[in-house]
């Protein structure tokens, strides 16, 4: 008997599952991906809604959405990686105020400028 197409039709097989699996996890792994993002983003979104309407006349200027979105991220990052402690989440929120007020400064320093023309 000859096992040679026996042989070939097994390692066919054998491949031809493998690569089928294979696709399937990057596949999942990829949705996962999306998903968490849109999560982050929606998180984010809800944030800087509510931050705009809770928001009282004393309180500081807002973040911008770009800025709450980043705090976000990392977050999840810390998150997903185990490393979330109350020293980095202080961290975090400080650079999101640095940000912020960047930001601030200068979309203030534009108005100026363009107030000045």
């Amino acid at each position: 008997m000859d096992w040679t197409p026996l042989i070939s039709g097994f390692v066919g097989a054998m491949i031809g599952s493998l690569t089928s699996i294979a696709i399937l996890i990057i596949q999942n792994m990829s949705q996962n991906r999306r998903e968490s993002q849109r999560l982050i983003f929606d998180t984010a979104w809800k944030d800087y809604e509510l931050r705009f309407r809770y928001a009282s006349e004393g309180t500081p200027q807002r973040a911008a959405f770009p800025v709450i979105l980043a705090y976000h991220q990392k977050m999840m990052d810390l998150l997903e990686r185990g490393e979330l402690s109350p020293r980095a989440a202080r961290e975090i929120l400080d650079a999101q105020v640095q940000m912020g007020e960047t930001l601030h400064r200068a979309v203030d320093e534009i108005t100026k400028g363009e107030d000045s023309k």
